[in-house]
């Protein structure tokens, strides 16, 4: 995905939580295949004050992103991928939310979202913004470990 085409993505989906976090997972995807945009495109779902001057991501939202290149099943269990299906995944596929656990606000909320990996559930706090787009402020536990497939269990 380019850059332009992520930007129109962002555009449609930005407005929902779920559609700002599908679009982070994006764009963390694009940068673990090698994107160099993928950087820019997570930079477009997360508050100004962490990034850098140019633009780019901060010290340590880069540092979450550089090591899902590390782990690059990571971001794709999000989005379908498994360890049986060796991390599979498509665009196309929504966010697993669990709405038991989340909680959702006019302007802040917090949604658990389900990766095909782990175990556990994942809370991604995010808020709207002035311009109605929602933006995430914690990261971290998308950038968590997930299991290793068959083929790599040895």
């Amino acid at each position: 995905m380019n850059l332009s085409e992520f930007k129109k993505l962002w555009d449609k989906l930005g407005t929902t939580e779920e559609g700002a976090i599908k679009c982070y997972i994006i764009g963390a995807i694009e940068y673990v295949n090698g994107n160099d945009d993928g950087e820019k495109m997570c930079a477009m779902t997360i508050p100004k004050n962490y990034l850098n001057k140019k633009g780019l991501l901060g010290p340590s939202e880069k540092y979450l992103l550089t090591h899902m290149k590390e782990q690059p099943d990571t971001p794709k269990s999000y989005l379908g991928g498994t360890p049986e299906n060796d991390y599979a995944y498509s665009y196309d596929n929504d966010l697993v939310v669990l709405e038991n656990k989340s909680q959702r606000g006019e302007k802040s909320s917090k949604l658990f979202i389900q990766s095909g990996g782990k175990d556990f559930p994942t809370p991604v706090r995010l808020r709207k913004n002035k311009h109605g787009y929602w933006k995430l402020f914690s990261t971290g536990s998308i950038a968590t470990g997930v299991k290793e497939t068959e083929d790599d269990d040895f």
